[in-house]
């Protein structure tokens, strides 16, 4: 899994790294009114108790997701069958930005450069608005919510972002809002700077098979991702230290297996700084470490080497 991880850099670097392992101040784009094909002519959400719900599906073959959507709450209930295939994010470009263009960037943001990260974190700033999206394995489904305004988003998968076809579709959000019931989160994960080093701060209790929201409060542009790895009975606190500490210093992963099972990570992709999303995740009871494998945009530096990694009790 290591080897696909550093396929991305993971690509990675959100979601990154979140995409490293195979292998998160916002502008926000100006609405674009959008009008809606036909539903017959279209795949499109349903809706599932009045929660707007769209089922984006990953496969050896390629991404298959819905083509619109109503502005307002949506839920994205994503699977995958393919193993090497599967870290979805959502984002919203720029009025006349390219997928290319954005691409371009954002390898560059979850490279191992220093230069190339500040400056493809630059651009990306100017190119789109990251909001999240997870990370999935044939074994381990997830879901993310967030609020969609009209105008036009990506869906694309990580782990081929690098390759000579990356995959991608395009969402169209437009008609009358909808006003659907989110469900209640048990806990927030807020990622921060404190005393200018990244920090992890958990408030609620995290409890399998319920949400947990995650937040970018990081100052204006810098981004977040957060992978969760269930931990091993026998690992303890420092041997997940270690192994961090054996990190480059703009994120080159450790020549030898640590204590993260880093092909069955899920969590949450790269978040734009102001943002926030609500994460379903298939949990186990038991202790968790979420990890940002992305870059400091400022400066370049290993956010999960600074520090940005914290361990904690599933219920």
């Amino acid at each position: 899994m290591r080897s696909g991880r550093t396929r991305l850099a993971w690509v990675t670097t959100a979601a990154g790294a979140l995409l490293a392992l195979t292998a998160t101040g916002p502008a926000t784009a100006a609405a674009q009114p959008v009008t809606a094909p036909p539903a017959a002519v279209v795949q499109s959400a349903t809706e599932d108790q009045g929660l707007q719900v769209l089922d984006v599906r990953s496969s050896a073959s390629g991404l298959e997701a819905p083509a619109t959507a109503r502005p307002g709450p949506a839920s994205f209930r994503v699977s995958t069958t393919d193993p090497a295939s599967g870290w979805i994010s959502l984002v919203r470009p720029e009025p006349g930005v390219t997928f290319e263009s954005f691409r371009s960037s954002l390898v560059k943001m979850i490279s191992t450069v220093g230069p190339d990260i500040v400056a493809g974190s630059a651009e990306m700033r100017q190119k789109a608005k990251l909001l999240g999206g997870t990370v999935i394995h044939p074994n381990l489904p997830a879901s993310f919510t967030t609020t969609l305004a009209p105008g036009t988003y990506w869906l694309f998968d990580y782990l081929h972002v690098q390759g000579e076809n990356p995959r991608h579709t395009v969402l169209q959000v437009g008609g009358t809002a909808l006003t659907g019931a989110v469900p209640v989160p048990t806990a927030t994960l807020t990622g921060k700077m404190i005393d200018g080093r990244p920090r992890w701060i958990l408030d609620g209790t995290v409890r399998a098979g319920r949400p947990l929201l995650l937040r970018n409060a990081m100052t204006e542009g810098r981004y977040i991702e957060a992978v969760l790895f269930r931990l091993a009975d026998d690992v303890t606190e420092q041997d997940v230290r270690d192994y961090i500490a054996d990190f480059g210093d703009t994120g080159t992963f450790p020549d030898y297996t640590g204590p993260l099972a880093l092909d069955q990570g899920t969590g949450g992709l790269p978040l734009t700084a102001g943002e926030s999303t609500l994460l379903e995740l298939t949990l186990q009871p038991g202790r968790y470490v979420v990890v940002d494998f992305l870059k400091d945009a400022k400066d370049g530096s290993s956010l999960i080497k600074d520090g940005h990694w914290k361990i904690f009790e599933v219920e």
